[in-house]
């Protein structure tokens, strides 16, 4: 004849399994080590203020895309320029029609990307490289005003 069992004995009965502790902690290692990979791809590089006129042609190639535009006037600029190269995490569309803003992740670095009005959505996973202005969000994120966008 069984006892019944409290509902807290069922519990502790259930926790008592090695194996599935064991599968649990390594289907969790990798799901951390997926994160990581996806997150650790990409990178973002920062020009913090204008080069000289006088200066050599020493930049970076993508650097002549940084005045193809105006920069917005509304936020606080944080850099001159900034290149972003990662994976679309979100996308949102607004406040203003047409404008479409992603979430981009690349090098450990989740910068916040206005793209050029009219412009397409990137599908979730999609990478992307976008050249522009660094500001401070309205929600005090970093936001990259993208002048140029590649995809691939």
């Amino acid at each position: 004849m069984r006892t019944a069992l409290s509902p807290l004995g069922r519990i502790r009965i259930a926790l008592d399994r090695p194996r599935l502790w064991r599968v649990t902690a390594g289907l969790a290692a990798l799901l951390l080590c997926g994160v990581i990979v996806g997150a650790a791809q990409g990178s973002i590089a920062v020009v913090a203020q204008r080069p000289a006129a006088d200066a050599s042609a020493g930049g970076a190639s993508w650097e002549r895309w940084c005045s193809a535009g105006a920069a917005r006037q509304d936020r606080r600029r944080l850099a001159y320029c900034a290149r972003v190269n990662g994976l679309v995490l979100t996308s949102t569309h607004g406040p203003n029609p047409g404008e479409v803003h992603v979430a981009v992740i690349g090098g450990f670095h989740l910068t916040i990307v206005r793209l050029p009005f009219g412009s397409r959505t990137p599908s979730l996973g999609t990478r992307v490289i976008a050249i522009g202005p660094l500001v401070r969000a309205r929600n005090g994120q970093r936001e990259l005003q993208a002048f140029k966008v590649l995809r691939g």
